[in-house]
């Protein structure tokens, strides 16, 4: 099949669904290597989110701004258009906006990342907080805040310790993050209002044998050790079965009362695909050849966490959907369809992730980077030095170092957190 696209008298349109990592780096990449060509990326929000500092907002060690990189940011020849996809007519490129306004390309960009996955549990959406997005995570702060309020004027200690009971549902990286993340602020907010922080638990839920399933196995019983001496709880090989208002029921028959549950359980690709003709596969994300091509559509690309890019000789294996794949994705797409508009071919795609990290309480982390296995301080300064240096802006490094400087403790103005600007419409 020919992907090539015939030269036309009219500019390229070059459109991108998504300003997560796949689409902020492949509109990036795109506008040196085509000057001439128009560049549209589509967005619900204002802003690139940086997703590996999410926990540490919902820790309140730092302020949503820090890690929210305005549209802005990207080069001036890059409009962007803030607006909910609600069609995508394939064959002719065509995307519809919520407003009803229509975008025509030449060149399409699928990168609409993914969403939590609940996987049918009865009430775990309603009666949960994801850890997802920017209102996410400053929801975890105020709901920090309320619980401890009502504990604060809670005269019955069993009713005060269910409201300062906190469960984490999914022990992979996000899940023990967000555990050692919002249990430390718990505490100390507990502590601020002249409670005890031996009143606030913490509880890790993880069905399989092991938390982060992805980091070796010494790692991985570190973290459980280290948790549990900070006073988490963590429940192995046990899931939930439902979820009720501040109750979760256990596989196993038990049923743990919480004043707060974070859902952590794995994402899945944005439910929007599901509503066009592309071609899905076993995770529900877009098939797509090495290159990021959708068979069959000519012009048309997926890539980052809504998009199975197969990985080589992996004997069918598809790529994580993780930042730091996505960002290497969006670059490498724009390689290809600059490639493509100038009459060559486009190249495979082949990555090997450099290493993982997980940052705990008290300063300690756990880190595989390339191969060598990091535990303890020396993992947790490589985790701050490792994601300020990625951070795609300059105001949010000074801002995260700052904070780093100053102890990583919140100030108490800081909060509550107040989000930037929220998905339109």
């Amino acid at each position: 099949m020919n992907h090539s696209t015939p030269a036309q008298s009219q500019p390229e349109h070059i459109v991108i669904l998504g300003g997560g990592f796949g689409g902020w780096y492949a509109a990036r990449a795109l506008a040196p290597r085509l000057p001439r060509a128009q560049i549209t990326v589509v967005d619900q929000v204002d802003h690139l989110l940086y997703t590996p500092m999410l926990t540490e907002v919902a820790g309140g060690n730092l302020q949503p701004g820090d890690i929210a990189v305005p549209i802005r940011s990207l080069p001036s020849r890059v409009r962007f258009v803030q607006g909910e996809v609600t069609a995508v007519d394939l064959p002719s490129r065509r995307v519809t906006l919520h407003d009803g306004s229509v975008l025509e390309a030449t060149q399409l960009v699928i990168a609409l990342g993914s969403t939590t996955a609940y996987h049918g549990i009865a009430g775990a959406q309603p009666h949960s907080v994801s850890m997802k997005t920017l209102a996410d995570a400053c929801a975890v702060v105020a709901e920090v805040a309320r619980l401890v309020a009502q504990a604060k004027s809670c005269d019955d200690a069993d009713r005060r310790r269910n409201l300062l009971r906190l469960v984490v549902a999914g022990g992979g990286y996000t899940g023990v993050e967000t555990v050692a993340a919002v249990a430390e602020h718990l505490k100390r907010q507990a502590l601020d209002a002249g409670i005890a922080p031996d009143e606030v638990e913490a509880v890790l839920i993880e069905p399989t044998e092991r938390l982060m399933q992805e980091t070796p196995a010494s790692l991985a019983e570190y973290s459980r050790v280290y948790l549990e001496s900070a006073g988490v709880r963590v429940i192995l090989r046990e899931g939930v079965k439902e979820v009720q208002p501040n109750r979760i029921l256990l596989t196993t028959g038990e049923s743990i009362e919480a004043g707060m549950l974070i859902w952590d359980t794995g994402i899945e690709p944005s439910p929007l695909l599901a509503k066009t003709k592309l071609p899905l596969g076993k995770h529900h994300g877009v098939v797509v050849d090495s290159c990021f091509r959708v068979e069959g559509f000519d012009g048309v690309w997926a890539i980052g966490d809504c998009a199975e890019i197969p990985m080589p000789k992996s004997g069918g294996k598809t790529y994580a959907p993780t930042a730091q794949n996505a960002t290497r994705e969006g670059t490498h797409v724009a390689v290809n369809i600059s490639a493509v508009l100038h009459g060559r071919e486009p190249t495979p795609f082949r990555f090997h992730m450099l290493g993982q990290l997980a940052i705990l309480s008290g300063r300690r982390a756990v880190a595989e980077i390339l191969g060598v296995k990091i535990k303890g301080f020396l993992a947790w300064g490589l985790w701050w030095a490792i994601y300020i240096a990625k951070l795609p802006s300059m105001p949010g490094r000074m801002a995260v170092l700052a904070t780093l400087v100053q102890g990583a403790e919140p100030h108490p103005h800081r909060h509550p957190a107040k989000s930037p600007q929220q998905p339109a419409g």
